[in-house]
Order: structure tokens, then sequence, then C-alpha cells
């Protein structure tokens, strides 16, 4: 009994690991870690940044504040000819996250940026990063002042082509539901 047992918890370990997407590294990625992690692989990306995103502000009045900067590093991959791909939330029952959004989105639009916008009758609320097909940081934290300066947020860097990869689908199947255009008149 003791051997049978013993096997069968050294057969599910083995089968665990078996299953496992492997990992060059996991990276926990807390409270106010969160926002220079992410800078940095937008800055570093050379490929492919997809975003995929509940939440993503803009505040005029704070020009220098980290939103700011999150746009900025964003325009300046698409200049470097970065495949930059952003899908924010848009729902027909929750209007001003909406038109919060869809400032975030005018904003990298005018710069050539691609922004989609979710179906309105689905909430998406995924706080999802891929770079470069191989960086995935996925977690609680949305692109709002209160998650990058305030909020206790927990989210993981992952260094994984396959889990990458996984995510990359997930993303491309819900890009294909998603539109260019938000009609104002499916808001109201």
């Amino acid at each position: 009994m003791k051997r049978t047992f013993l096997f069968l918890v050294l057969l599910m370990f083995m089968l665990a690991n078996l299953f496992a997407l492997p990992a060059r590294d996991v990276k926990i990625i807390t409270n106010r870690d969160y926002f220079p992690s992410v800078y940095k692989l937008i800055e570093d990306a050379q490929k492919s940044i997809y975003i995929f995103m509940f939440e993503a502000r803009i505040y005029p009045d704070y020009p220098n504040d980290v939103n700011e900067k999150l746009l900025k590093v964003l325009i300046d991959a698409k200049k470097r000819g970065v495949d930059v791909k952003i899908i924010l939330d848009a729902s027909s029952w929750n209007r001003g996250n909406t038109l919060k959004n869809k400032q975030f989105a005018d904003a990298l639009k005018e710069k050539g940026v691609d922004v989609y916008y979710d179906p309105l009758d689905v909430t998406s609320h995924p706080k999802l990063l891929i770079v470069d097909h191989r960086f995935t940081v996925v977690g609680s934290t949305n692109w709002s002042y209160y998650a990058l300066e305030k909020n206790n947020e927990a989210s993981v860097l992952i260094d994984s082509e396959p889990v990458a990869k996984g995510f990359e689908e997930y993303f491309r199947r819900t890009l294909s539901l998603s539109s260019k255009k938000l009609r104002m008149k499916d808001l109201e």
C-alpha cells in the first residue's frame, strides 16, 4: 500500500511536470514594480507588443504621469517598426469606462497605433501584455493612475515562448471579433 501510494505521488509529480509549459523565468511584479517592468519591456520590444486591457487612461492635466509615459513608449515602439496592437474593453452597460478607454485609444490612434474595441455585449477584463512572442505580463493591474500609483496590485512577468504563444492565440481570437471603430450611438 505504501509503495503504491508513493508510486502514485511520484507519477502525479512527473505528469504535472510533463504537461507544464516551460519558462525561462517568472517574476512577481506587485504595486509600484509594475510600471518600470512594463515600461522596460515596451521600450526594449523589437517585434511585437500586444495589449489586452480592461481599463486604460490618460490624464491631460498631468502630462508627465505614468500613463502619459506608457502612451509615449508605445508610440515610440510603433515608430521603430514594432507591431503594436491593443484591444480595449468597450461596453454598452459601462459607458464611463468605454469613453475613458476611447480617450486613451484616440491618443494612440492619432500616432498610428492600432487600437481595437471588443464587442459591446462582452466585458473584457484582462490585464495582459505580450512582447516579442516571448514575454507575458498578466495580473490585476489596469492602466489607470490608481492601479499604477496607489492600489495594491499583483501581476507576473513570464519569460516563455509557449506561454506567450498561448496568450497570443487568445488575443488573436478576440481581435478577430473586435472593431477599430466605436459607434457612439451603440452606447446609448
